[in-house]
């Protein structure tokens, strides 16, 4: 039964990326500057290790031409996250004159962290600020698939507390959490919508970086491996409440302060390969042969 619903699930995804006008990217990378789809962590099981992960927009569609990216609420999520695997503290409420939004300066690995300005146009206030959910065990509607001790991660809103596209389908209650409005509100201001005191906008249509998050990455034992997933289901993101689509909003010109294109997302997700450290396994073969020396 699990590999026929996983059928399913891979032909729906594959509708929906024929159909997506517009990319969300997740991307890692160890040191800010070289971004992959894919990392690979050397860290024992006593050790920890920061890697980054930025999320980028890209218009994908041909029947319009965006001037800029607009706006997109999704909720990224790391999949077979241990006890030790967590998100950095990050820009949690606000917009981007009130601490929302966040600079990239200094060192890539020292953050901060969060939405990049001017992509946090609107944010939540303390009551409702953006937290890290744990979903164990398939806890909230999560999937319940992943082994003992490994759980799924979420940004969202704190009290949008069940899985991405669960719960009550429609009233207040919907948002929590099927309408998606309750994930990480990336928003800019139309170009003619800037005021002085608000970040200039941003152009451009391609990897259009909208987010950067640190997650702790915690090592294995000898002779073990982990992966850790990366994402953000469409079922977490902006619904329109007339056709039912996930869709982001691009900017069709300067005049437009709506973001009155609409395109369907889809999501390239990204890998985290965890190994033990080379002077672990160095020191295993060397305790090995050691210990063959005394046997003879």
């Amino acid at each position: 039964m699990k590999n026929v619903i996983g059928s399913l699930l891979a032909v729906a995804g594959l509708a929906a990326a024929a159909n997506a006008q517009s990319k969300l990217d997740v991307q890692v990378s160890l040191d800010g500057v070289n971004w992959a789809d894919s990392v690979e962590v050397t860290a024992n099981s006593a050790e920890t290790r920061t890697v980054l992960v930025r999320y980028t927009m890209t218009w994908l569609g041909t029947a319009a031409t965006p001037v800029g990216f607009a706006s997109l609420t999704f909720q990224p999520t790391v999949g077979g996250a241990r006890a030790v695997d967590s998100f950095q503290a990050f820009a949690n409420q606000g917009n981007n004159g009130t601490g929302g939004g966040v600079d990239l300066d200094g060192s890539p690995l020292d953050g901060p962290f969060g939405r990049l300005k001017p992509f946090a146009g609107t944010g939540p206030s303390g009551a409702q600020s953006y937290i890290t959910h744990r979903h164990t065990g398939g806890a909230g509607g999560a999937p319940n698939d992943l082994p003992a001790g490994e759980s799924y991660l979420r940004i969202a809103r704190n009290d949008v507390t069940r899985w991405c596209g669960t719960g009550p389908t429609t009233g207040t209650s919907a948002a929590n959490n099927f309408n998606g409005a309750g994930g990480v509100a990336c928003v800019q201001k139309g170009s003619g919508n800037v005021s002085a005191t608000d970040p200039p906008f941003q152009g451009g249509i391609t990897n259009v970086e909208v987010m950067r998050l640190a997650l702790t990455v915690g090592g294995v034992g000898n002779g073990e491996m982990h992966d850790l997933t990366l994402g953000a289901p469409v079922e977490g993101m902006s619904r329109n409440s007339t056709t039912g689509a996930r869709e982001a909003s691009w900017f069709s010109s300067g005049s437009d302060n709506s973001g009155s294109i609409k395109g369907a997302v889809e999501t390239d997700g990204a890998t985290i390969h965890i190994t033990p450290a080379p002077g672990a396994l160095a020191l295993l073969g060397l305790g090995g042969l050691v210990a063959g020396r005394r046997r003879r």
